[in-house]
Order: C-alpha cells, then structure tokens, then sequence
C-alpha cells in the first residue's frame, strides 16, 4: 500500500484558509497501480508536480553549449484553490540514479526505504511566503535564472514573466552568477525561493541525466532554515560521514509529491533513489536533448468535466523516445483553448509521466 500526501480542502476548510489559515496535509493510502479517478469539480486541492525541464542541450547564437535554463512545473490537480506556506523542494542522493548507489544493503534493499524519512542532499529550496494555486493551473519555478534565455540561445525558454517563480537566494551560499543571474524585473520578491544550504558548492546540484525530484512542505511551527541546521537530522550518503556526502532527513509525513527518473540509455544500470512508498517506478529522461518529462492526463477525470466539452485537443504528438502519452491528449493545446486538465497521479512515474519533446510552455 502507498502512501500519498495530498492538500485537501473542504468548504469550511476553505473558509479557514480565506481567513489567513494554512492549508493542512492528510494521509491518504492508494494502492499500487490503482489510477484515482477524481470526481469533477470535486472541492480538493492536490499539488503535483507536473513537468521537469533540466536536460539542457541548447545553443547560443554563437554555436556554443548553453545548460543554465533549467525549469520545472507544480500544478494544482484539484478543483479546489491551494495555500500552502514553507513549500520545499528538494532531491534524493545520488545525483545520477546509474551512479554508484551505497544506500543499499547486502540483499539489494534501499536501506530506507521502511524508513520514516527520506535523505536530501546539498539543499533545499523553500517559499517562506504562502503560495495559492487555482484550481488546475500552474506554478512554473525556475531552478536557474528567471530571465529571457532565449535572447543567448533561441531555442531555450523565456522565463521572465511576472508571475513565474526563481529558485534565487544571494544571501545563500549559491551564488553561482551563471546559475542564479538577477531575476527578470517584473517577478516580486514574494516569489523567491530561499535556500537551506547544508552541502558543498555554490548552486544547487540537480541531474540533467536523471533528476529526482520531491515536493514537500514544512509543518507550522517548523523552521525551515533551523530544521536543516539541526545535526539531529542528518544523514550520510553512502555512510560515508563526509562534508560531500551530509544530507539531512526529511520525514516521509511532510512529503506531498515525488517524481523518480532513469536515464534512458542506462535503465538497466540505475537504482531507484526515491522510495516506493513515494514512487513506485521511474519515468524516463536524457541530457542535452531538450526533452521534458511531462505528466500523463487522465483521461476519464478530465473528459468527464462537463466544461470542457469542445474545448479537448487529441492527436498528441509531442511524446519521443519510445515514451506515449496514452490519452492522446494535448494538454497543453487543450490549456490554451480553455479546457481544465486532470492529470495522471498513481504514484508510480512509469505509468505517470512521458518524455515529452521540448518544454510544454515553449
């Protein structure tokens, strides 16, 4: 049985939220393989991630490598609006889930995956200030630089828009001006994500190959900053108790959301990082290619939204690599043209997610 962590919202928890409340978290146990059909409309918010967007690949005008435009996407999933305060993100070591893995024990077994936490590595990344999502729409993050990339390299994203969020700390160790260039003007500072530092560098280490990604949220009364700053928390990697490999324990409670990926060419090299319990599978990714790994949608829950009739693009042909989205929806056209998308979440990224061409917003 796995477990899933989703922000539910009765009508008078939405009263409560309008009243300066923070949205709560509940436990909700879903089966392995099962797919959840959600009613329309129905009054509950769930925030998933949705597109990861890091490969890079991309070309200056000049002919040369350009990797600093790198992107995910978190979506409410639910007919009900979101707030949440102390959204984190954060991943699972090792960096490449074909490296050499050592949190494994001697009968091949994640040494925690029974666990009640999970380990993150160099950092995390928290929105101090309450973030509201509406009901089936997005949240694009830019994990480095909130500007226009394709004034450098034109078939990279625009990522200066005012209501787009930055990974962008400079009272952090992450410094890396590459990796962290000014934001685009227009984005308040409402929509800055702080970083908790505990490892080494000067920016944030996420895979091009084979990102993991998990979306959590620190509780009420729970500092970020101090939480990662407790040596009561930590973790090594490998067990090997060096700087490189500190990493501290988030427990698998706060835990909302979680996406596992594979290199395609190396799956069968590769080890799971994120935990069944979070992830059953693991969708597919590729460096330098400038794929997305984009969500499935579920085509039932959003085919039965009485709205969107008229509103539904079908003949999706963005999906490469051998990956398919089986609805044969385009649900990014389908956004565009008014309808409200329901995506796939079975906690398992094998069925859930598909290697997806190019970035859904290009």
């Amino acid at each position: 049985m796995m477990k899933r962590l989703s922000y539910l919202m009765s009508a008078a928890a939405s009263l409560m939220l309008a009243a300066g409340a923070m949205t709560s978290c509940s436990s909700v146990d879903n089966p392995a393989g099962d797919t959840p059909t959600p009613q329309p409309e129905q009054q509950e918010a769930k925030l998933i991630i949705k597109e990861i967007a890091v490969s890079g690949g991309f070309k200056t005008t000049e002919g040369k490598s350009y990797n600093w435009c790198k992107a995910m996407m978190l979506y409410n999933n639910g007919g009900a609006e979101a707030k949440v305060k102390n959204l984190a993100i954060g991943t699972i070591p090792p960096g490449n889930a074909h490296a050499n893995n050592g949190n494994y024990t001697e009968d091949g077994k994640l040494n925690y995956e029974d666990a009640d936490f999970i380990p993150m590595i160099y950092g995390i990344w928290y929105l101090p200030t309450e973030l509201t999502v509406a009901p089936y729409s997005d949240v694009v993050i830019a994990i480095n630089g909130a500007i226009d990339h394709t004034a450098t390299a034109p078939d990279a994203y625009n990522l200066a828009d005012a209501s787009f969020h930055a990974m962008y700390d400079p009272e952090s160790p992450y410094v890396n001006a590459n990796a962290y260039p000014a934001p685009f003007e227009g984005i308040p500072a409402e929509h800055y994500w702080k970083a908790a530092v505990f490892g080494l560098g000067n920016a944030w280490a996420i895979s091009v190959m084979c990102p993991n990604l998990v979306l959590f949220q620190f509780p009420e009364g729970v500092d970020p900053e101090a939480y990662c700053a407790d040596k009561a928390n930590s973790w090594f990697d490998g067990g090997k108790e060096t700087d490189a490999n500190y990493c501290v324990k988030i427990p698998k409670a706060w835990v909302i959301d979680g996406v596992e990926t594979y290199r395609l060419t190396m799956v069968d090299d590769s080890k799971k990082r994120v935990p069944a319990s979070i992830d059953a599978g693991y969708a597919l990714y590729n460096s330098n290619k400038m794929y997305s790994a984009y969500r499935n949608v579920d085509q039932a829950a959003t085919e039965a939204i009485a709205e969107n009739s008229g509103k539904l693009v079908y003949g999706y042909d963005q999906a490469v690599e051998g990956t398919a989205e089986p609805s044969g929806i385009d649900a990014a056209a389908s956004i565009k043209n008014g309808a409200k998308i329901v995506y796939q979440d079975t906690n398992n990224s094998t069925a859930d997610f598909h290697l997806r061409a190019t970035w859904s917003l290009k």
